[in-house]
């Protein structure tokens, strides 16, 4: 008569819930990266360097909320803008042109403004406020 228990302790593994758990964080991952847009602008921004080479003078053109316009503390009007900043730009080659709008003028006064020194050539940025 035999009296020992058969309690042996099994070696054998159940892969089949591990499996399930893979599949679904595959199904999660594959949700989730067709949820992410891609950024509405493709920006290339610059590298950051060691050596810092002299920054290029900066031409402002500042707009405020009567739509009176200047560049740098030169006043002018909206028509003569163009003549005016073209005449700024021959005299400083590579300058940038910063846009300063008040914030209270529409989207579209400063964006015209952009487009004008976008086809004079110049480098354009927007000027912020950094204070909240």
């Amino acid at each position: 008569m035999n009296l020992r228990p058969k309690s042996r302790i099994s070696t054998e593994f159940n892969a089949s819930s591990m499996t399930d758990i893979v599949f679904l964080l595959l199904i999660f991952f594959i949700i989730i990266s067709s949820v992410v847009k891609d950024p509405a602008l493709k920006l290339v921004l610059p590298k950051g360097v060691n050596n810092v080479n002299p920054v290029n003078k900066v031409i402002v053109v500042s707009i405020d909320q009567n739509l009176n316009y200047a560049i740098d503390d030169y006043k002018t009007t909206y028509n003569q803008l163009s003549t005016d900043l073209q005449t700024q730009l021959k005299n400083t080659p590579k300058a940038t042109v910063s846009i300063r709008g008040d914030k209270n003028i529409r989207y579209e006064d400063v964006m015209n403004v952009v487009m004008m020194a976008d086809k004079l050539g110049a480098k354009v940025v927007l000027a912020l406020d950094g204070s909240k």
